[in-house]
């Protein structure tokens, strides 16, 4: 079994698509879209295979803290369920440039569940793998165990419309209607602002600023009275270092951080070429990584990105500004400089 991996990676096309999912089936393809992420762009041409994708129970109880028969049943219902849902996006169409075109695609198109092993296999269809686990382009990013906690399918949304805007932390301006429809929210419900705001948006705020590592605030904007559409703000909270292990460092050393990268306490020594292949895998794999050097990143193929980390790994100023998220990638200091 692969190791479960944590960044999630969706087009901007499906994080505005229009779909209804219950947040457990939000919840198992965050899994196995963290998955989907892994993998080159040359081996995604095989994903339709049908057991492609393997999620077991115990692996979903422990990224969103469930009990083991709570993580069975979800499992299987939301398996069973999303087999039987589709999302509606839009692309430009190639015949006629100056319009929209609009599609209707399913997620997966072959499920099994193992019952009595609490594993369920997934096989994507191909416009999601169009849209999905990709490290180029159009594309927005998020730590799957950030996301884990909320339990509010508006609050699911609404995290990763923030992620879309990550650079700038400013949603610009998002109509009523366009938030409604990316809730899924049908005509008749919360026809009254207000009780839009207090049954959908505000809960949602809510959760997100106490359980995510973001904290998002909105303006209202208005077209005569009436209220059109929002701002949206949002910051990142400040995170506390983690103590690393056998580096001369006690509680009282660790202070507040912010995601800008630091050098690491002790010296990372010179890596041989094995270690310069492993650790370059694991970094691009590393969502802090790709989003703290996104200007490098974005735009460039697997192969390009390689090349660009094995060569800064060995370049030691390089490889001591990155020495923060190769701690967090598993390196560990060689036996010599531990004692």
């Amino acid at each position: 079994m692969k190791k479960p991996q944590d960044m999630v990676v969706k087009s901007n096309t499906l994080i505005e698509a229009s779909y209804s999912l219950t947040v457990q089936e939000i919840r198992l393809l965050d899994i196995a879209l963290a998955d989907l992420a892994t993998y080159d762009e040359c081996e995604k041409d095989l994903l339709t295979m049908h057991e492609f994708v393997h999620i077991r129970a115990d692996e979903y109880a422990k990224i969103y803290d469930v009990d083991m028969k709570t993580a069975y049943t979800a499992l299987r219902e939301a398996s069973e369920n999303l087999f039987t849902r589709y999302f509606t996006y839009s692309v430009q169409s190639e015949k006629f440039p100056t319009h929209q075109e609009h599609r209707k695609a399913r997620w997966v198109w072959n499920i099994a569940y193992v019952e009595g092993q609490g594993l369920v296999k997934l096989a994507f269809t191909p416009d999601l793998i169009k849209l999905a686990g990709k490290l180029k382009g159009d594309f927005s990013r998020y730590h799957l165990k950030q996301k884990a906690p909320l339990t509010s399918v508006y609050a699911h949304r609404l995290y990763e419309m923030m992620m879309q805007w990550r650079k700038s932390k400013i949603v610009p301006s998002v109509s009523y209607n366009e938030l409604r429809h990316r809730f899924d929210i049908d005509d008749k419900e919360y026809k009254r602002m207000d009780n839009f705001k207090s049954r959908a948006l505000d809960p949602a705020i809510k959760q997100i600023n106490e359980h995510t590592d973001i904290t998002v605030s909105y303006e209202q904007y208005k077209e005569g009275r009436k209220v059109a559409g929002f701002i949206f703000k949002f910051k990142f909270k400040k995170s506390v270092k983690p103590i690393i292990k056998d580096v001369n460092k006690t509680a009282s050393d660790i202070k507040p951080t912010d995601d800008s990268p630091k050098p690491t306490p002790q010296k990372i020594p010179a890596m041989s070429d094995k270690q310069r292949n492993t650790f370059s895998n694991k970094l691009l794999n590393n969502f802090d990584f790709i989003r703290d050097y996104s200007a490098q990143t974005i735009g460039k193929s697997r192969e390009e990105l390689l090349l660009w980390v094995e060569q800064g790994l060995a370049v030691d100023q390089q490889r001591q500004e990155w020495g923060k998220y190769l701690l967090m990638s598993g390196y560990e200091f060689p036996d010599r400089m531990k004692n």
